[in-house]
């Protein structure tokens, strides 16, 4: 049997929001990554995807995982992600990952 890649992750519980996260980096909250002037907001409609949007509006497909963590979005293929759900889009990029980056670098 395989080993999952987040076996050696500790599972810890979020106090501001109750729920459970791995402990892979800091925690970031959707809202430290907000960029109000420039983000595009859309309304996600049935048949979006979230890497096409990443395609479209990051220029790579691989970007999917931004636009979960700027919406909070932990199962982006679950039942959270219902048409009429309202999506922040960064428009840059590396302003998101130097954010990341920065958060990482403070909790070292």
């Amino acid at each position: 049997m395989a080993i999952s890649r987040y076996a050696e992750f500790e599972t810890v519980k979020d106090q501001s929001t109750n729920r459970l996260r791995l402990e892979s980096f800091p925690y970031i909250r959707a809202e430290e990554l907000y960029d109000s002037v420039n983000d595009v907001i859309i309304t996600f409609t049935d048949g979006m995807r979230i890497d096409t949007l990443a395609q479209d509006y990051l220029g790579d497909g691989r970007y999917w995982w931004v636009i979960c963590l700027i919406n909070d979005l932990d199962l982006p293929f679950g039942d959270r992600l219902l048409p009429g759900t309202v999506i922040r889009i960064p428009t840059n990029v590396s302003v998101i990952l130097d954010k990341i980056a920065n958060k990482i670098k403070k909790a070292i």
